[in-house]
């Protein structure tokens, strides 16, 4: 007596390799910007701080600081693009908005970030150091907030520079405007809609 051996896992669904949940995305290799940090001063209560200058064109940087605390600017990079380039040519990574450009609500005491959230729900450090969930947005985004830890949107966009001499990472502009964040964000959604969907050439 013979009897057939059948797989049964044929019609099963085919099973991801990835943890649900990560967010993919490569390691920072340099960053994007369009200020510095100028003349150390001391506040009212003796705190030593910089002001932020602003500058006419990019500057991409590596990872490293200098003696000034500004980030060291990236030599090799701007050898490809310019002393002082107004404009960078970049490549996008994923065809997601949201994995190329991350936003969030974002308050700071002093260097900690205390509380961060997507407009919907924070999760805020309490008395003992541990996130706890809470309502977002809250009285601190508010544009007649008076207090001292104010609550401001952040932007992250990640990308790749085109001809720059480095492998394996990306530089990422960081910004903390309102109008460069909505900017963003509906440049990167109008794109994704003209094109069908397609970011990365």
């Amino acid at each position: 007596m013979t009897s057939d051996i059948r797989r049964t896992d044929a019609a099963a669904p085919a099973r991801s390799l990835w943890i649900k949940g990560l967010t993919p995305g490569l390691p920072e290799r340099g960053k994007i910007k369009i200020g510095k940090k100028g003349d150390s001063r001391k506040s009212k209560s003796g705190d030593e701080y910089q002001l932020p200058v602003k500058l006419d064109h990019f500057v991409v940087t590596t990872l490293e600081r200098g003696p000034d605390n500004n980030f060291v600017r990236d030599e090799a990079v701007h050898a490809v693009i310019g002393e002082a380039p107004t404009t960078i040519p970049v490549r996008l990574l994923f065809h997601d908005p949201e994995l190329n450009f991350q936003s969030r609500l974002a308050c700071f005491k002093k260097r900690t970030l205390w509380c961060t959230g997507d407009g919907q729900v924070a999760q805020r450090l309490d008395e003992n150091n541990q996130r706890q969930p809470v309502p977002c947005p809250c009285e601190r985004s508010a544009p007649d907030y008076q207090g001292k830890e104010v609550c401001k949107v952040a932007g992250m966009l990640s990308v790749l520079i085109d001809a720059a001499p480095a492998i394996g990472g990306v530089w990422k502009f960081r910004t903390t405007s309102y109008n460069t964040v909505v900017g963003m964000m509906s440049g990167l959604a109008l794109i994704h809609k003209i094109t069908g969907g397609v970011l990365v050439s």
